[in-house]
C-alpha cells in the first residue's frame, strides 16, 4: 500500500517577524493619524470656543470702558502698590482701573450732564442741571447696586467736572494723583452729592474750586485683574467669593471684574493685595472670562485700545495649544 506524504505548510520565523514589523508600522501609522485627527478636532473646537469667549469678554469690557471718566483710567502694579495714568503705564501694571459714569441714569435721560452756569448758586454749592431728575437718579443707582438707602447719604454718587479731564490734560502732573482718590490718595476732583439735592438742582457737599459746564455723574469704580495677581484667601474672605471650583491653574488664568467700590470714599476693590491703613476693601466681584493668558490697555491715537488673549492647551504633553487674541478700540 502506497503511503502519501502530507506536506505541512506554515510560517517560517522570518515570515512571522516580517508580519509583526508590518503590523507595528501600520499600528504606528494609524496611531499618528488618529492623534492628528484628534488634534485637528480639538484645535477646531478650541478656536471656536476661545474666539467666542474672547469676543464676549472684550465686548463687555468695551461697554464698561465706553462709560468711563476719560482720564480716570489707571494701571495699578500690585507688586509695588503703585499706580499711574493710562498715559504712562507699561506691561508691569497688571490691574486696570477706571471710574465709571452712571450710564443707566444717563440712558434713561435722568440727567443731562450739563450745568446752566447762570442759574446755579455757586456760593451754596447748588448746580442747576436742566433736564435732570434727582429722584430718578437715586432710584436707578439703588436698583443698579441693590441698595436700600439713599445713595447720596453715603457718598455713593458724585460729580466730576469734565474740565481738563475730558481731553486728557494734566494727567502727567502731580495733580492727577490726588484727583480721584486712587489707592489712599485724595479725591480733589470728585464732589459728593448731598441728599438735599432735588428736582434738577444738584447740591454738592463740598465747595468746588472750579465749576465747568459739562460734568460726569459717577457711581462706581471698576477693576480688571487676573487671579495670578490676586491673593486667593483675600478673594475668599473679603469678596466673599468662593473659588474652590477652580484649580490653581484655572484660578491663575481667570479674569475677574470688580465693581461697586468708590475711591473717593477711600475704598479699593475687595481683592486688592495692598491697602493703606486708612483704605478699606469693598465692592463685588464676578468672573469675566477664563483661560486668560493676559490683557492690556493702552492709548492709540488718543483712543483707548483694549486687548485680551486666551490660551488653551489641547494635548497632555503641553506641546500643542491654541491662542486667540482680540482687540477693541474704545472712543
Amino acid at each position: 500500500m502506497e503511503v502519501k506524504k502530507i506536506k505541512k505548510s506554515g510560517f517560517t520565523m522570518i515570515e512571522i517577524i516580517i508580519v509583526i514589523v508590518i503590523a507595528a508600522i501600520l499600528s504606528a501609522g494609524t496611531f499618528i493619524a488618529l492623534k492628528e485627527i484628534y488634534l485637528r478636532s480639538a484645535r477646531s473646537k478650541a478656536i471656536t470656543e476661545l474666539s467666542s469667549a474672547s469676543t464676549v469678554a472684550s465686548a463687555q469690557v468695551a461697554s464698561l470702558l465706553k462709560d468711563r471718566v476719560p482720564s480716570s483710567v489707571i494701571g495699578y502694579d500690585t507688586n509695588i502698590s503703585n499706580f499711574k495714568s493710562i498715559y504712562e503705564i507699561d506691561i508691569t501694571y497688571n490691574v486696570l482701573e477706571w471710574i465709571g459714569t452712571s450710564a443707566e441714569s444717563f440712558n434713561h435721560k435722568d440727567y443731562s450732564g450739563f450745568i446752566d452756569m447762570d442759574d446755579s448758586n455757586k456760593s451754596a454749592n447748588e448746580l442747576y442741571s436742566p433736564d435732570t431728575n434727582i429722584s430718578s437718579i437715586a432710584s436707578s443707582i439703588k436698583q443698579k447696586f441693590d441698595l436700600s438707602s439713599n445713595p447720596f447719604d453715603s457718598n455713593l454718587s458724585a460729580v466730576v467736572f469734565a474740565g481738563s479731564f475730558d481731553n486728557g490734560e494734566l494727567v502727567l502732573s502731580d495733580e492727577f494723583n490726588n484727583s480721584f482718590g486712587w489707592h489712599g490718595n485724595s479725591a480733589d476732583k470728585v464732589y459728593a452729592i448731598s441728599s438735599s439735592s432735588s428736582g434738577d438742582r444738584i447740591v454738592l457737599k463740598t465747595h468746588p474750586q472750579v465749576i465747568y459746564e459739562k460734568y460726569f455723574l459717577v457711581d462706581s469704580a471698576y477693576a480688571l485683574a487676573r487671579g495670578e495677581d490676586l491673593n486667593r484667601s483675600i478673594m475668599t474672605n473679603n469678596c466673599h467669593f468662593d473659588t474652590s471650583f477652580l484649580d490653581d491653574k484655572e484660578y491663575k488664568n481667570t479674569l475677574f471684574l470688580f465693581y461697586n467700590y468708590r475711591p473717593w470714599n477711600n475704598e479699593t476693590f475687595c481683592a486688592d493685595p495692598n491697602t493703606l491703613h486708612s483704605e478699606s476693601r469693598d465692592g463685588n466681584v464676578t468672573i469675566l472670562a477664563g483661560e486668560v493668558k493676559g490683557f492690556r490697555a493702552n492709548l492709540l491715537n488718543g483712543n483707548l485700545q483694549f486687548s485680551i488673549t486666551l490660551q488653551r492647551e489641547i494635548s497632555s504633553d503641553k506641546k500643542h495649544s491654541v491662542t486667540i487674541s482680540k482687540q477693541r478700540v474704545i472712543f
